[in-house]
């Protein structure tokens, strides 16, 4: 007897060329979705346009009001009348995905988040996304806050391009807030090796939402996924869609331009995730509570051998004593030093970040405690790139073999991550 295929899930997708803007991959792309915090491009979109025109520093220091405290997660924590500097704000927000954080610039650049939300939608209309409007800063669930996927490609390729000075702070893979050393949430920068950033959403109503952008041999595309059904499938169907996006812009199978993508309907975001956990949500917006068992999302990529490649050699384990190689970048007495000292390496490395294990080694001899910044499990060819990439910027770097010793640690399987919620984030 035959068997119909099972339906894929609905979601919405697109991949564009970020130079050219034209269309690689499109599914729903002009749909109505909740944007949750993916809301929060356009946020750092205005902070960062405030820092370009003087009327903000990243030095300067922003206060959070009861309002931004009592934001729920994620968030940083933040206490009423508490200080922090506009980059940590930032670097908050692009990582940690806080709430608090966004309210805090928000309040700054707007007097309020109200008229912040104001400006957001404004800023919307200037970069043509006639599918967006704001009613907040961090993308919290409100029936006005609504985008599409087509919006949310126009927006990131919008910031790449007005503030790539900035982009880095998109492709930390760490943020370091008085003395805590905070993962990034968005997993794609682990996950396919040419990623660089952006930044992960979820609400009841959105789902697992994801930008991503992923730049290979000079060439940049954008891919925006909504509605995933589990933080894991946004990220593996996210490759999915960069994999065929590289495919496709390698044979030159282009299509129109971002901006002729048009859609005349009316029709509201759907509710994703009305038929699981998030159904008491979906029952006070209205939306179907069924019990239908969701399916999953379908996106069949070509074969990607360089993706393939490279996930092989950060999983093989070496054959030799030489196979192993540490990068050393200096010793400091203190520790803060060389917290700094790796936060700039690896601003300076970009991507290359990425590759081995980063961290501090505390150590010890006749003149006192000195604290090391390294990286440890490279390749011989990956550590002679780091030090070329960090002398470049004037940098101290030295390269050798690892230890016998140490190899053990550099290529055991790292301890699994705590899991965090991700509601909200």
């Amino acid at each position: 007897m035959l068997q119909s295929a099972p339906a894929a899930a609905r979601y919405a997708a697109i991949v564009i060329d970020a130079d050219t803007g034209r269309v690689v991959h499109e599914t729903e792309s002009t749909q109505r979705w909740y944007p949750a915090s993916l809301t929060k491009v356009m946020t750092i979109y205005l902070t960062l346009s405030a820092l370009e025109h003087g009327r903000l520093r990243l030095t300067d220091t922003v206060f959070a009001s009861k309002h931004a405290a009592s934001q729920p997660p994620s968030k940083l924590g933040l206490r009423t009348g508490q200080s922090l500097t506009v980059e940590q704000a930032i670097m908050a927000v692009t990582t940690r995905s806080a709430n608090d954080a966004a309210v805090v610039l928000a309040e700054k650049l707007g007097g309020s988040e109200s008229n912040f939300a104001t400006m957001m939608t404004q800023q919307a209309r200037t970069l043509g996304m006639y599918n967006s409007s704001f009613e907040n800063a961090s993308g919290l669930p409100n029936d006005g806050q609504i985008s599409s996927a087509r919006d949310l490609a126009l927006l990131s390729a919008a910031l790449i391009r007005d503030f790539p000075q900035h982009y880095h702070y998109f492709s930390a893979t760490e943020f370091n807030y008085k003395g805590r050393v905070m993962p990034n949430t968005n997993r794609i920068l682990k996950s396919y090796p040419d990623a660089d950033g952006l930044k992960t959403g979820f609400t009841c109503g959105s789902g697992y939402n994801l930008i991503a952008s992923a730049k290979r041999n000079g060439h940049r595309l954008i891919g925006v996924l909504l509605g995933a059904h589990s933080s894991g499938e946004r990220f593996e169907q996210m490759g999915n869609l960069l994999d065929m996006g590289f495919a496709n812009s390698e044979k030159g199978l282009f299509g129109e331009h971002i901006s002729q993508l048009k859609d005349y309907s009316a029709l509201p975001p759907p509710f994703q995730l009305s038929s699981n956990r998030c159904a008491g949500s979906a029952e006070q917006m209205g939306a179907d509570s069924g019990s239908s068992r969701y399916e999953p999302i379908r996106i069949n990529a070509p074969y990607n051998s360089r993706r393939e490649k490279l996930t092989q050699l950060a999983q093989a384990k070496p054959q030799s004593r030489s196979s192993i190689w540490t990068v050393s970048m200096g010793s400091y007495p203190r520790k803060i030093d060389a917290d700094v000292n790796l936060q700039r390496a690896r601003n300076a490395l970009g991507t290359l970040a990425k590759t081995g294990h980063a961290g501090i080694v505390k150590t010890k001899s006749k003149g006192g405690t000195a604290w090391r910044a390294q990286w440890t499990g490279l390749q011989q060819d990956d550590s002679q790139d780091f030090c070329r990439r960090l002398r470049a910027k004037h940098m101290d770097c030295s390269a050798s073999p690892q230890p016998r010793q140490t190899l053990a640690a550099a290529t055991s399987p790292a301890k699994p991550i705590r899991r965090i919620s991700h509601r909200r984030s």
